[in-house]
């Protein structure tokens, strides 16, 4: 998806963990992904790209979630997950 359909979709809950480290975004992405339902999107906002990264790996190895994109903007990642 490019950053503007990113962008654009329709977020179910958004969590934000900007100055957190691992594990707690991952934590925090996990729970607002079992708070919503199939097929809607959560969006994680951290500006530390390990815990992008490590919340990426932690929801699709785990079958939580699909990973949409992550859109970089002054300073923060924005990570766009699909519940499935």
């Amino acid at each position: 998806m490019t950053e503007a359909e990113l962008k654009s979709l329709a977020v179910a809950r958004e969590v934000r963990c900007e100055g957190e480290m691992c594990p707690g975004p991952v934590l925090e992405a996990m729970d607002a992904l079992g708070a919503i339902g199939e097929g809607e999107v959560a969006l994680l906002v951290t500006d530390a790209k390990a815990a992008a990264v490590n919340v990426s790996v932690a929801v699709q190895t785990g079958g939580l979630a699909d990973v949409l994109g992550i859109v970089q903007e002054n300073g923060l990642y924005y990570l766009y997950m699909k519940r499935l």
